[in-house]
């Protein structure tokens, strides 16, 4: 694919979702298997007269949730990654559009941090998509779950959508280098937005991408037992109480992809 049939898959795709993307987001989403030059790709950018769209919306929306990040970093430790999706971190969002939330957490406790996540959220009275709900405007909805040591999306998910809101995605929280890990583990991404990939892993800082948390083997060990334990406890009841809506959704124990 030549570098303007890609520009102009780019535009299309945007176009699909309702949104006009400007010239620095198509070189970012660029959609090819073929890394280019930003050079390159603002001078046929150019050549298309391209204009840029404010979006009046985005920072509304993008002020709530990291209100709302500021309140679950100190309320739940074990929650290490949290990331704006969706059409917010599109940069394009409708009026309308709820606001779509990644969480990661530790490994062997998913479960348990989304139950009291979603208690506490309802004790608050803020405003969240129910599983099954319809959209609504500025409602936050965790439609994407994994633990630290399952970040890979699975293959059945590895598609130009999910590779877009990976590129896309806007970290809130980032603890123990889990944004980076979770970078480096979606390789996937390349088959897809190439451009985008590449200068995302090459502005990892340095260093960080490689990081590991550690715990001494004794602690790791009886912790892993008990979160074991305690994952399968709370995920049972969530999953029965589930089931019946569910359709396209993939949930597991360390996994769960809300949206279809």
């Amino acid at each position: 694919m030549s570098v303007r049939r890609a520009i102009k898959k780019t535009i299309e795709y945007a176009q699909n979702f309702g949104s006009h993307i400007n010239i620095d987001e198509i070189k970012k989403r660029l959609i090819s298997k073929k890394i280019y030059s930003e050079s390159l790709l603002e001078n046929e950018i150019l050549k298309l007269s391209w204009q840029n769209k404010k979006n009046k919306w985005k920072k509304i929306k993008v002020i709530k949730a990291k209100k709302l990040a500021f309140l679950i970093k100190n309320k739940f430790s074990d929650i290490l990654f949290l990331g704006i999706s969706g059409s917010v971190a599109s940069g394009h969002p409708k009026k309308e559009d709820d606001i779509d939330i990644l969480v990661i957490t530790k490994s062997y406790t998913l479960w348990k941090n989304r139950f009291f996540l979603r208690w506490w959220i309802f004790k608050n009275r803020i405003p969240h998509r129910s599983f099954g709900g319809v959209e609504v405007k500025d409602q936050f909805c965790f439609n994407l779950w994994l633990d630290e040591h399952h970040l890979k999306i699975p293959k059945e998910r590895q598609n130009l959508r999910n590779a877009m809101d990976l590129i896309l995605l806007k970290p809130l929280i980032n603890k123990n280098y889990t944004y980076e890990k979770f970078i480096l583990e979606n390789k996937w991404v390349k088959r897809y937005v190439a451009t985008g990939y590449s200068k995302k892993v090459s502005d990892l800082p340095a260093g960080q991408a490689s990081a590991r948390y550690q715990m001494s083997d004794k602690t790791k060990t009886k912790k892993k037992i008990l979160n074991q334990i305690s994952n399968c406890l709370y995920f049972w009841p969530q999953y029965w109480y589930m089931k019946p809506k569910i359709t396209k959704e993939k949930i597991g124990l360390h996994w769960a992809f809300f949206h279809k």
